[in-house]
């Protein structure tokens, strides 16, 4: 057996637990060091035997994540085909990022990886049918263990030892399938294709006879598969689910009833909680979901796969609260287990945890790699402080990408709308999610301290957020986790143990340096006639923009602006300017771009979001009542109001306000509008 596999055969062989995993105690050092194999292999049985369930699954997925090179580059591709075509290139010897070339999820994740090299690729045909697809996805995966046709996938890992952690499950009809290829030939799973109906997309409510097909069809993937799966510790612990599936299930009578401590109310549960139980309710594994295009799944697979994650923010909304259930949530217990860790961590509680300072994160964007939040309300509107209600246009734009748990009802109701709590989180860059599709009641989540305590002795993120059998809710109910169920979060110390990337090689057949493109660009700036200019110009500000290099392009904005051609670049400049925290560069752009995106008016309007209940600025105010965020127009006309009576007067004003009541295609919003009216 290589010796790069050798420990995850270790990990994978061993007995499970005979009971439920202990109670964690805050841990002073980690129960072990993934990167350090060599003292596992003294003794690996004895150690392994000491390590919970949870902590024996994370090695697991460190230690498959620890051997397997890096290479210094990210790959952009243009369509399915040459996604496809590019993972089929990784080996256990050299694998790297690879990303759909977008204006959002591929720049961000590369100002958060920071390769030496960006490459685009040129395009390769997609296969031909769906057998032939099915076929070149197996040989992918199977190549990035390496084997070949003659091998398949499965023949592939067995042949170095590699014993899965997880199931992946996707469909060929639905695009998050790019997901589920990518966590295969990340992680070593199988990927199987379940075609059953799974409702109309994330928002759907999943009745409960379409659930039984979908949990019967997951059990007989898991039952038929050869390893150990039906408790927990064993060989598989995982599913993941990468189709735009229904994130809610009405079950009357879920696996093991419901629990008697919570009200006896009919509200939907959780697909991703109901999932890979017993018929007592008791767990076989933990499952999750990855949905949305293709280019979001992709990042949210390599996010996982790829980024180390140093920074951990917390923001407690329950601190001024008054009971005695509250403090149970604050971060006093887990802040310290973060700072031993290696963590670079900011707190806000106490009289820090106030609206005031959650609007203070807006303008620019927040850089956290993880942020644990605890807050109160609806789908649309979240509470940072009691009685202080933001809408969830106040969700910030991100630097990089996000792993969040957010305590908070209802986030993940309606997931697939941006206009709601947690649409708007993963359409900004969140690829790992605790949150909640109904109201749930304190007691269904995790305490902070307790997930922290977790994740340092290496429970996969996700798996932290969840109760566990002997925790308070134990049953069915609803929790949801989005992402990749086998990530875990390291401490920066043991990160910098791990081996470094490989240099990036030589630029190849068919690839394009991109920062070589844009440094091409430039020059032709320089001595270009005004029609070649404005294509040198966009070429270049496109290509700053996706290898993140924001002070070069924050420049050539300025340059295109002396040379009269601004109106060609506008748009692309956005993100850079609002990053840079340069209003009027940012406001002079806007108001030439095109189309610009959601994200985009995001950052207009957070740009503003300290002085939004002060600002009198004929220019910008008429700048931000042209561009109000739909389709819930009440939650921008509410906070611009006062603006427009005072500069336009309350009759202009009330003219204003029927005129959105009118075009409003949300019948809430119609109602939220017309309530500004006031009496009457």
């Amino acid at each position: 057996m290589p010796a790069a596999f050798a420990l995850v055969a270790v990990l994978s062989s061993q007995n499970p637990p005979a009971a439920p995993a202990p109670a964690v105690q805050p841990p002073t050092a980690p129960p072990v060091a993934p990167a350090a194999p060599a003292a596992l292999a003294r003794d690996p049985v004895q150690d392994m035997d000491k390590l919970p369930w949870f902590a024996r699954l994370g090695m697991r997925s460190l230690g498959i994540e620890s051997k397997l090179p890096v290479i210094d580059r990210v790959v952009l591709v243009p369509d399915a085909g040459t996604y496809l075509a590019e993972i089929a290139r990784w080996t256990p010897k050299a694998r790297w990022p690879v990303l759909f070339e977008d204006e959002s999820f591929a720049p961000r994740f590369i100002r958060a990886f920071k390769p030496a090299q960006v490459i685009r690729r040129a395009p390769v045909l997609a296969p031909a049918d769906e057998a032939a697809f099915r076929a070149a996805v197996d040989l992918a995966i199977a190549k990035s263990w390496g084997g070949d046709a003659s091998t398949g996938s499965i023949g592939a890992m067995r042949a170095i030892g590699l014993v899965p952690a997880g199931i992946v499950a996707a469909s060929v009809k639905d695009p998050a399938w790019t997901a589920a290829l990518a966590l295969a030939a990340g992680r070593g799973e199988p990927l199987v294709w379940i075609e059953e109906p799974v409702g109309s997309g994330a928002n759907d409510v999943l009745g409960a006879s379409a659930f039984t097909v979908l949990d019967v069809a997951v059990r007989n993937v898991f039952a038929s598969c050869g390893l150990r799966w039906d408790r927990l510790g064993d060989d598989l612990d995982t599913f993941t689910l990468c189709r735009n599936a229904a994130l809610r299930v009405d079950l009357p009578s879920p696996p093991g009833g419901r629990n008697p401590q919570l009200p006896k109310e009919n509200g939907p549960l959780s697909v991703t909680d109901a999932l890979c139980r017993n018929q007592d309710g008791s767990r076989w594994a933990f499952a999750a979901q990855i949905f949305g295009s293709r280019e979001r799944a992709a990042s949210m697979a390599m996010c996982s796969l790829f980024l180390h994650r140093t920074d951990a923010w917390m923001f407690d909304g329950y601190s001024k609260r008054t009971g005695n259930t509250w403090p149970v949530f604050s971060f006093e217990k887990g802040a310290p287990i973060l700072a031993e860790q290696g963590f670079t961590s900011k707190r806000w509680d106490g009289e820090d945890g106030t609206m005031a300072s959650w609007r203070s994160l807006l303008p620019k964007g927040i850089s956290a790699d993880i942020l644990l939040m605890n807050s109160s309300g609806n789908p649309d509107y979240f509470e940072a402080e009691p009685n202080s209600i933001a809408p969830s246009t106040d969700i910030p734009v991100l630097r990089k990408p996000l792993a969040l748990a957010m305590n908070h009802s209802f986030s993940l109701q309606q997931p697939d709308s941006g206009y709601t709590v947690g649409g708007r989180w993963l359409d900004h860059g969140v690829y790992a999610y605790v949150g909640s599709v109904h109201e749930p009641y304190l007691p269904a989540f995790v305490p902070p301290s307790v997930l922290i305590q977790r994740i340092a002795g290496y429970c996969p993120f996700l798996i932290a957020g969840r109760q566990w059998e002997g925790d308070t809710i134990p049953q069915v109910w609803r929790i949801a986790t989005v992402g990749d169920p086998l990530m875990t979060v390291p401490a920066p110390k043991t990160i910098a143990m791990l081996p470094g990337r490989d240099p990036a090689p030589a630029v190849g057949p068919g690839e394009t340096d991109v920062r070589a493109s844009a440094r091409a660009a430039l020059e032709r700036v320089k001595t270009a006639d005004p029609v070649a200019l404005r294509e040198a110009i966009g070429t270049a500000m496109h290509d700053l923009v996706l290898t993140g290099d924001d002070a070069v392009a924050a420049q050539l904005w300025k340059i295109a602006k002396a040379k009269g051609a601004a109106d060609a670049v506008a748009r692309t400049a956005l993100g850079p300017l609002f990053r840079a925290g340069t209003r009027a560069d940012f406001t002079d752009a806007f108001a030439m771009a095109k189309e610009p995106t959601a994200e985009e008016l995001d950052m207009l309007w957070q740009l503003w979001a300290l002085d939004l209940a002060t600002v009198r600025d004929p220019a910008v105010v008429s700048l931000l009542k042209a561009n109000l965020r739909g389709p819930r127009l009440d939650m921008d006309a509410k906070v611009l109001l006062p603006a427009v009576r005072s500069l336009d007067g309350k009759v202009a004003a009330v003219e204003w306000l029927n005129g959105l009541i009118i075009r409003a295609p949300d019948p809430e919003g119609k109602r939220k509008l017309a309530e500004l009216l006031g009496p009457g």
